[in-house]
């Protein structure tokens, strides 16, 4: 993603910078009874909370390391793109974190 003005490849329109990201839901640990684990306290409704994850990229890089254990290592990056304000198009970009 270069400094210029990013234009959609598919309309021409302008493209704006973003972030993907997953929200899912959890039941809080408020809402959690000490005597029996999942149930909720006193009959009341479980408060859920909102987890908000950013997607990330991981690609194997061919190296194995590990002193007793052998493992091959992974590179993480972060998921960003440009979504295009006219057409709605979305292009994805991997990125260093």
């Amino acid at each position: 993603m270069s400094g210029a003005e990013p234009v959609c490849p598919k309309c021409g329109g302008r493209m704006v910078k973003g972030e993907l990201k997953t929200r899912m839901e959890r039941l809080g640990t408020s809402a959690m009874s000490p005597f029996a684990p999942g149930m909720s306290m006193s009959g009341l409704p479980a408060m859920l909370d909102d987890v908000v994850s950013d997607l990330s990229w991981e690609e194997k890089t061919g190296e194995k390391k590990g002193f007793i254990f052998k493992r091959e290592e992974t590179r993480r990056m972060s998921v960003a793109g440009l979504r295009c304000t006219v057409c709605g198009y979305i292009e994805l970009y991997a990125r260093e974190k």
